[in-house]
């Protein structure tokens, strides 16, 4: 008997150890409740609350009862019990005087858990492995047991044991019921970089030179923290992001805009450890731009507070080719314009976030945060121009156009947050409110110049000048209540309100010889503003029966919209009515190892500021740009199938099938008229209500662990695209393809104490149609650039890259376990192939169009870690705002 207890003693210590590197070095957690009367429901104060742990001796076989941990219950009753062991059983003992004594068994684990464990330890198996068979998929919920909500304790009547229900995961990925959570604090291509280059890492999302993000051939909707943003992923700094959530069918929950398109959620990082701990961190890159920054938390009894900041310098340099061939008409000739553009692109930012927890008892906590972020960049391109007109004889003329501009961004963001837990578990209240306002002005001075074939300037070179800015503020108010009626039914509800304010103003003005003086042209100028609405209430209803899981749910939204052109008072209203968005989720549990699912949703995509503002955007003279004000939303049905199988403790796949059809599409149109400021004939690119894009194909991921210290994650997706729209006289031309996108990343760790960390990622784009941009250049900052595609019936040839990185650990810690400092060497397109090249045609002309950004930048970065930290407060149930994000246990592991 006694080798017996002896042996499982042993594997509890190896499951306890296993969990605690599976979670980030999670051993222990936390008990807590309410004692009070079974009378008046009142607290009691005073009262003694013990927790024991009964353990036998193998010298002589009796059970001997230890207090572990043990306290006396504050005014209102309220009990915490903190640094408890996470993997054994405990008796709770509560007295006091007046009332009878109270003795109830708790543990972290539900009974399911325990029972697996046992059978696993009788049968001789890895209890590893049955404690990640019985808990499922999704670490945020394994760390919701760590911190056991034991409720509202009667001294007089039994209390019923709540279980908590879980989900465990890997450590680098997490495969929730709705979405794939990727932690990014480890990644080590993106240290010291943006936003934009910790999502180059993310399976499934293709991020082109530009910055451009695409999931599935659409672009995703950007959040951060769970709630719209107007921050750009260039806009933040990838040592602020915590993890990545992607979610590629949201239910009636979420936010129904975006249409096709998924959501990209970025999780900030945000400290509850008792104690102080934070980082600073310092690098450089191969262009000699450094960058600076650290984090620091403290908790204190019932406050903590937490603040980061970061500067940084970017250096940009771009080259593009473009071929284009213009149609002849009834006044011109057949046309060839050949371009070499090389741009380069100098900036800076700041970063500031903070924020502070008040926790007033054990279930009611509140929030408050803020960020601030300004940065400066300027721009100088050269475009070498080369006209070949089929004129007989043949006319050959050269031009060149010169642009310098500068500009700077700001943003200004806060969040205020409540959140109540009630006695029953999972039964809890939220409302949060989240301002963000976001400013950019920028100016430019560009000069035109065209010559013959002997370089002699044909006129006056063209001199102009142009100066704007934009603000957009945006205002989301939200609640949602969750009620588990039973065990297996819970029921949620929530309402939204957004508010969404843009001002933008463009001046262009032209050098006058005559009077020697820049001249607005009134008619290429423009003050426009906007206020978009959206207004919304939902109820989901989540349940279980047998290996059966269930939600579905119901959105109601409805959305105003109202521009003025300031100068000529013109307005434009347009007021969608209430719309109605269903979803349904299914999941099968098949045996121990696998689970299917099966999933619906509606959605809509309503047209954005970019796609209805009625005045011309003239960055490209041969290529302009106009919004159509008439533009009515697009929808969506999106289908989706997932089957994920566990092989064992280091080995799993999650394939994914999907179908989507957008009906009334909104989609480019084009066609020719003169440019207003040179007189010269262009393309004028608009968009339309055309008819439908369908996206279908199948996903394919796949983590294999082959060692304890090497490791690959393989993303692969096949897929076919399909956009239907209308070419200039109205006709139907259907533009579709299939293609495939995969990346892999492998990580391989070196030395005796894994001190040495070795990162490769690469990926593959096949030849696809071009992206459904449902984003309206969301995506990008001020820091980025590009030529758009001018039309939808394109495609994008084949491109790939590969990024490395090496990471050295240093410094260790006192008693020398662990360290507390890294070096960090990356460099992205190491062979200089991510190559973004774009074949589009139209009625009026045929374009290939080139372009590298930034291959081979070295990046240099330093890490230390610092601070006193009580690491067995893993996680506090706390507030579910802007500033938290919309998974509770994402607690940030430095």
């Amino acid at each position: 008997m006694f080798k017996k207890i002896g042996f499982l003693a042993v594997l509890l210590v190896a499951v306890m150890s296993a969990f605690a590197q599976m979670g980030g070095g999670m051993s222990s957690g936390r008990f807590y409740g309410k004692i009070v009367d079974s009378k008046s429901g009142k607290g009691i104060e005073a009262a003694s609350v013990q927790l024991i742990s009964s353990k036998i001796n193998p010298a002589t076989g009796q059970k001997k009862d230890t207090i572990i941990n043990g306290m006396l219950t504050r005014a209102n009753g309220d009990f915490e019990l903190e640094s408890v062991p996470f993997m054994g059983s405990y008796k709770l003992y509560v007295t006091a005087m007046g009332f009878k004594e109270y003795e109830e068994k708790v543990s972290f684990l539900t009974p399911e858990i325990q029972k697996s464990l046992t059978e696993a330890i009788a049968k001789g198996s890895n209890p590893m492995e049955a404690f990640k068979k019985a808990v499922g998929g999704d670490f945020s919920k394994i760390a919701a047991m760590a911190d056991k909500d034991l409720g509202n304790i009667k001294l007089e009547a039994d209390a019923s044991v709540l279980e908590n229900v879980t989900v465990t995961a890997t450590k680098s990925m997490q495969l929730a019921v709705d979405r794939k959570i990727f932690n990014v604090e480890k990644n080590l291509a993106a240290s010291g970089g943006l936003a934009v280059d910790v999502l180059r890492q993310i399976p499934s999302l293709n991020v082109d030179i530009d910055g451009n993000v695409t999931v599935r051939n659409s672009t995703p909707t950007l959040f951060i923290d769970g709630r719209p943003t107007t921050l750009t992923i260039e806009q933040i700094p990838a040592d602020a992001i915590q993890s990545v959530e992607l979610i590629t069918n949201p239910s009636a929950k979420y936010d129904a805009s975006g249409g096709a398109a998924s959501i990209l959620n970025i999780i900030l990082k945000k400290n509850r450890k008792s104690g102080y701990n934070g980082n600073l961190r310092a690098g450089i890159d191969s262009r000699w731009r450094p960058n600076f920054g650290g984090d620091i938390n403290y908790r204190q009894g019932k406050l903590n507070f937490f603040a980061s900041g970061m500067y940084g310098q970017r250096k940009s340099i771009s080259e593009s080719d473009i071929d284009t061939r213009y149609n002849a008409t009834e006044n011109s000739p057949t046309t060839f314009i050949t371009q070499d553009v090389d741009g380069t692109n100098k900036g800076s930012f700041r970063f500031i976030r903070g924020g502070m927890d008040y926790f007033m008892n054990n279930r009611t906590s509140f929030t408050v945060g803020g960020n601030y972020m300004k940065g400066n960049f300027g721009n100088d391109e050269d475009n070498r121009q080369r006209y070949d007109s089929m004129y007989s004889p043949a006319k050959v003329e050269f031009g060149t156009r010169k642009t310098v501009s500068d500009g700077y961004f700001q943003n200004v963001g806060g969040s205020l947050g409540m959140k109540h837990n009630f006695a029953k578990t999972g039964h809890e209240i939220t409302a949060d409110v989240n301002y963000s306002q976001n400013k950019s002005e920028m100016n430019a001075d560009y000069r035109n110049r065209r010559t013959d074939e002997s370089g002699t300037p044909l006129y006056n070179d063209i001199l102009q000048r142009t100066f704007g800015g934009s603000k957009s503020t945006y205002i989301v108010a939200q609640t949602d209540y969750a009620n588990p009626i039973t065990d297996k039914i819970k029921l949620e509800f929530g309402l939204r309100a957004q508010v969404r304010d843009f001002e933008s103003n463009n001046y262009n003005a032209f050098y006058n010889y005559v009077t020697q003086k820049y001249e607005e042209n009134a008619s290429i100028s423009s003050d426009y503003k906007f206020k978009d609405e959206v207004y919304a209430a939902y109820g989901t209803l989540t349940g279980k029966a047998g290996n059966l899981g269930y939600n579905v749910g119901l959105r109601a939204e409805s959305s105003n919209y109202t521009g003025t052109l300031v100068r000529t008072n013109e307005s434009i209203k347009v007021e969608y009515p209430i719309q109605l968005f269903p979803s349904a989720f299914l999941s099968y549990k098949v045996g121990d190892r696998s689970d299917v699912q099966f999933n619906y949703s509606r959605r809509v995509n309503r047209p954005n500021f970019f796609q209805l503002m009625p005045f011309i955007n003239y960055d490209d003279p041969l290529n302009l740009r106009i919004g159509n004000a008439g533009l009515t939303p697009e929808f969506t049905n999106s289908f989706e199938a997932n089957y994920s199988h566990q092989f064992n403790n280091f080995h799993n796949i999650l394939l994914s099938g999907y179908y989507k059809r957008t009906n009334n599409l909104i989609t480019n149109y084009q066609y020719k008229g003169l440019n207003p400021a040179s007189g010269d004939s262009a393309i004028y690119n608009s968009y339309i209500n055309a008819d439908n894009s369908t996206r279908y194909g199948a996903e394919f991921t796949v983590r294999n662990q082959f060692t304890p210290k090497f490791d690959i994650t393989t993303n692969l997706n096949v897929y076919h695209a399909n956009i239907t729209s209308i070419n200039s006289q109205g006709e139907s031309i259907d533009n579709g393809r299939w293609s495939f996108f995969g990346k892999m990343t492998i990580t391989q760790r070196l030395g005796k104490n894994n001190e040495w960390t070795l990162q490769a990622n690469g990926d593959y784009q096949g030849k696809t149609v071009v992206p459904v941009n449902t984003g309206g250049g969301m995506f990008r900052g001020p820091m980025g650039g590009g030529i758009q595609p001018a039309g939808s019936n394109g495609y994008v040839n084949p491109n790939y890259g590969l990024d490395l990185s090496v990471k050295r650990d240093i410094i260790k810690n006192k008693g020398g376990q662990g360290y507390q400092a890294s070096v960090t060497l990356s460099v992205n397109d190491v062979f200089r192939t991510r190559i973004y090249d774009i074949v589009t045609s139209s009625d009026f002309f045929y374009q290939t169009l080139q372009r590298r950004r930034d291959p081979q930048v070295f990046r240099l970065q330093f890490n230390w870690r610092f601070g006193k930290v009580d690491a067995t407060l893993f996680k506090r149930k706390n507030v579910k705002s802007g500033m938290d994000g919309m998974q509770d246990g994402m607690s940030n592991q430095q």
